[in-house]
Parts: structure tokens; sequence; C-alpha cells
């Protein structure tokens, strides 16, 4: 998701985002040159210094990585892969088994010819973008004051960024009327709700248990979370182990010995150490009887990037136009399926 040296050079997309970046903040400066030949007042004074544009990727970086108690973007974020811009839908193949074997002593049986069916799906990778400006007449004192402000304005609107982006994963690309999108017939609902995601029922027709209930015991605590490991280690073949994330009221919950024992473990300690487990975190994304799971693997999830989030100015139009920034990225995610259906994540939710 961030435009960092490993993933311009790595990455023939990662580059090209580089280079549109680059002419897009040169676009800007040439236009307030052409204020500067005419003339025009204040015109020399438009330019954007080169270590603001510098300032301003380090905050992205900072900010991006920051932990704002999602936990799973972070997580996410080493799994992105680069795509161009210019896809809309990122699409891909889930291939059946391929392959008859057979063992006979004399080798000389016919051998059974076969070959890998497919079917196809897509990712959305749509633009995220926020926008802050300053009035034409600040630009002089942004400039004596080593546009610390400007810096400020940018360091929030990316965190603001951030934060959609995060929700975006969780309840899915929505326009700002809160409308699903939709191309050709691909959307991405998000972890809450997509049918990609293996969608596990706590209410009364599901497992029928509530994580937050601190009269639960330790056992029946883990008894009904190894109900929910078991969709993804048994019911999905899922090989690998899984990251678990719960909201902070289960989080609470599960601080409570497991037993009365004197040397008890946390109920959390103890279902950490479970089969198909790798770690529990806390999210505040997530909230009351709500967790998810996936394997932390591009091979199963990743971000979809077709521009790593960065900041460009707009080219002002006269001399005397506010200057505006826009902080913006094209992401999608992509939850990887076998053949049947079979997927590395979860969310787990009271629906009945």
């Amino acid at each position: 998701m961030l435009l960092t040296t490993t993933s311009v050079s790595n990455s023939v997309p990662g580059k090209e985002q580089f280079e549109a970046v680059t002419d897009a903040r040169n676009a800007a400066n040439k236009q307030e040159q052409m204020f500067v030949k005419n003339g025009m007042v204040q015109g020399n004074a438009g330019l954007v210094p080169r270590h603001v544009y510098q300032d301003f990727d380090s905050v992205t970086v900072e900010r991006m990585r920051s932990d704002d108690g999602d936990t799973f973007l972070n997580d996410l974020m080493p799994l992105s892969r680069s795509v161009s811009i210019g896809k809309l839908i990122s699409r891909f193949r889930r291939a059946s088994d391929a392959g008859v074997a057979q063992a006979s002593m004399s080798g000389q049986s016919a051998v059974a010819f076969d070959q890998v069916e497919y079917k196809y799906d897509g990712s959305l990778v749509p633009i995220y973008d926020a926008g802050f400006g300053r009035n034409w007449r600040e630009w002089a004192a942004q400039q004596s004051e080593g546009f610390d402000a400007l810096i400020d304005d940018q360091r929030e609107t990316v965190a603001a960024l951030r934060r959609k982006i995060a929700d975006s994963f969780l309840d899915g690309h929505k326009d700002r009327d809160g409308n699903t999108l939709s191309l050709d017939g691909i959307t991405w609902t998000g972890m809450r709700n997509d049918s990609r995601v293996n969608q596990v029922d706590l209410g009364g027709s599901g497992i029928s248990f509530d994580f937050t209930d601190n009269s639960k015991t330790g056992e029946e605590n883990k008894a009904a979370f190894i109900a929910l490991r078991n969709v993804l280690w048994i019911d999905n073949n899922v090989a690998q182990e899984a990251t678990y994330y719960i909201s902070r009221e289960i989080a609470a919950s599960w601080e409570h010995n497991f037993s009365s024992q004197y040397d008890a473990k946390t109920i959390m300690a103890e279902l950490n150490g479970l089969m198909g487990v790798k770690d529990i975190k806390v999210s505040s994304k997530l909230v009351g009887n709500e967790l998810m799971a996936m394997v932390l693997d591009s091979n199963s999830i990743k971000p979809l990037v077709g521009m790593g989030i960065t900041t460009v100015e707009m080219p002002r139009q006269v001399y005397n136009s506010d200057y505006r920034f826009t902080v913006w990225g094209a992401i999608g995610w992509e939850i990887r399926s076998d053949f049947s259906g079979n997927s590395a994540c979860l969310f787990a939710q009271a629906i009945s």
C-alpha cells in the first residue's frame, strides 16, 4: 500500500505508480511557473518545495504503519501486490486438482490423462481519496513557518484515509452514499458479509455462544472456540495456522483464569495454544461478540494496490486559486478460495 523503495524497484506496476506521482507533482509546479512567467501576484510563491513532498511521503509511511487499534491492516500490508492502475478488476482463476495417480508392478498400465478445470473470480480495485487545502494568501505564511501546518493537515488526512481503507476490509467497498460498489457483477462486501469468507453464526442457529459472557467457564469458552476453529482447520482443510482477531469485549472476558487452579493460565493463553491457531490479537474495529480469522499468506489473502497511498497537489487554474492537495490510493482485497470454494478466512458474529 506504500510507495517504498522495495515496492518501486521490485515491481513494474510499482515503478509505474511512482512515475505517475512524480509526473503529477511536476505538472502542478509547472503550472505555478506559468504564473511567474506571466508576472502574476505571488506566483513565485506557489511552488511546492521538494522537502515538503519528502515530509508528505515520510508522514504517509509513518501514519499508514501506525496501529490505530485495527491491528489487522498492519498485518495485511506486507502481503500487498502492486497492479496496474488501469485494472478496475483484478481477475484470477481457481484451479481444480488434476492427475489420476496409479500403481502397478509392470509400469505398463494405461496412463489416465487428466487436466485442471477452472473457475474465475475477481477483485475490485477502487480509488480511495481525501483532500485538504489552504487559502492562496496563506501560502506566504506557510513558507515562513516551514509548511508545518500544511504537513499537519496532510498527516490527519492520511489518518482519515487509513481508517476508511480499514473499514472497507470489514464492510466492503462503499461510495459516499453507503452503496456497495459493483462492476461486471464483481463486488466486495467485506469480511462481515462477503461470500468468499466463511460466515460463522454465533447465534442460536449456529454455535450459540457469547464469548463476552463473563459467566462462561474456561472449558465452555474452549469448546465453543474449538468449534469455531474447526471451520477452517477441518471443514475447509486449512493446513496453515490462522491469526484470530477479537473484540476488546471478548479480550476482557478472556483475561479471566481458565480454571480455579492457582497457577491456571488465562482463557486467552489457553486458546492461543490450540492447534491451528498462530496468534490471537485484539482489534478495536470489532465490537461485542465479533471475531475473525485468516491465514496471513499472500496465497490466501492480499491487498491489491493500483496506486500506493500518496499526496499530490491539484494544479491551480489562476493565481488566486486556493491550494488543494489530494491524498489517494487504489486499494482492493483479494480473498482466494480453492475450486470447491474453501477459503482460509472466517468472520464470526451472531446472525440468528
